[in-house]
């Protein structure tokens, strides 16, 4: 009898652990286990600041080529090997596939069971998002400046490490804080810590700096959040609600659409990650970084941020990521002759992509599930666009 109760008792005890590491979803570790692998749809599971569509949309005009779906693109790590654009679209598990050119949708197709109304996660696109909201609390004087030391506006960092007193809001924004990351998957790592960590502000007063801050580059997810830590300070309001007022409102949103929070308790926007919308809201961003932060005639976003963004500056050169990219105020350039931006792009997890070509007033918007057997979607990308010039435009009427 005894034995019995002893294996029941232990039965329990492994049933509760297991409930508590597979379902228990308000802890990290449960998030973890139960919630494994991010994934597209994972707006689904997290808590949310919700964003109203407007009451006077803006539509881009439509004009759709039904050539460009034919564009020969290339296939996998084969150069030699081409296949047509809608072909490539839905093997490699794409879900949106936008290509605007001066206000005008020339391409707009979904695949893989999505459709215009469908929902997409913004991924890491968010932390260029954040960028943008530095750039307008700046603007407003709530930021006096990007050099300022984080401790100027969160003084509680200097508890956790006095060397936070180094770390700037430049730093943080160009990935070269020096804060700790581990970049893995396992529970111990900082990558799972950041995407599930239901307590996010706990979670950034436990990191150390681990090296000088301002002298490496490291892709870390922990600076988008302390820099919505900072617009919490400076505004008096979510990062989400700031978003809201700053970019979505004035955008003249299609649809609606949300901020992922980190808990319900917590209420911490999930700034590295967690922006949701349809993909033809998201071009909108993409438009208004176009015109220099203008929408509509309105000044949204200082000029001068949206210029520094898309500016060259050789102290930005990652060549570990790639020999022509640079990262400047969490976006991503491209640059063949290392002094002008060809390119200026937010990127995220699973092959989520704003590329903005300035010169050609062009801008791709490409979602996925996965990144698919592609190579570089950058290429792609610069595929799109030399497609259209050569087979589009010189015939244009």
């Amino acid at each position: 009898m005894k034995n019995f109760r002893r294996i029941y008792t232990a039965i329990i005890l492994l049933v509760c652990i297991f409930w508590f590491l597979f379902a228990c979803t308000d802890t990290y570790l449960g998030r973890w286990a139960y919630w494994n692998f991010s994934d597209i749809r994972d707006h689904e599971k997290f808590p949310n600041y919700g964003f109203a569509l407007s009451s006077e949309p803006f539509y881009f005009t439509l004009a759709v080529n039904d050539r460009i779906g034919q564009f020969p693109m290339p296939l996998d790590r084969n150069k030699n090997k081409y296949v047509p654009l809608d072909r490539l679209m839905e093997e490699s598990g794409t879900t949106a596939l936008i290509v605007i050119k001066r206000d005008t949708i020339l391409y707009e197709k979904y695949f893989n069971e999505y459709d215009r109304t469908s929902i997409n996660t913004s991924f890491s696109m968010a932390k260029s998002i954040t960028s943008i909201l530095i750039g307008a609390a700046i603007d407003e004087q709530l930021i006096l400046s990007i050099d300022d030391p984080v401790t100027d506006y969160l003084p509680d960092f200097l508890q956790v490490d006095p060397q936070y007193v180094k770390v700037s809001i430049r730093h943080l924004l160009d990935m070269r804080s020096g804060i700790q990351f581990r970049d893995h998957d396992l529970p111990w790592g900082d990558k799972p810590k950041a995407y599930y960590h239901p307590r996010l502000r706990e979670r950034m007063m436990q990191l150390p700096i681990v090296r000088e801050p301002g002298t490496q580059f490291q892709y870390n997810s922990y600076n988008p959040i302390i820099l919505g830590m900072v617009l919490e300070a400076v505004t008096g309001v979510s990062p989400a609600e700031y978003f809201q007022k700053v970019i979505w409102d004035p955008l003249q949103m299609e649809f609606g659409g949300s901020w992922s929070l980190d808990g319900e308790t917590s209420g911490m926007a999930k700034m590295e990650s967690g922006i949701n919308a349809r993909a033809v809201d998201f071009a909108k961003i993409g438009r208004m970084m176009l015109n220099s932060g203008q929408w509509e005639g309105v000044q949204i976003i200082p000029k001068d941020w949206v210029d520094q963004c898309m500016r060259i500056n050789s102290k930005h050169h990652v060549p570990e990521i790639g020999q022509q990219i640079y990262y400047q105020h969490a976006w991503w350039l491209f640059s063949a002759d290392h002094e002008n931006a060809e390119i200026c792009s937010a990127w995220g997890h699973l092959g989520q992509y704003l590329y903005i070509f300035a010169e050609e007033e062009l801008i791709i918007l490409r979602f996925g599930k996965k990144t698919g057997k592609v190579k570089s979607w950058s290429e792609v990308f610069k595929a799109i666009r030399g497609n259209l010039h050569e087979r589009v435009d010189e015939n244009a009427p």
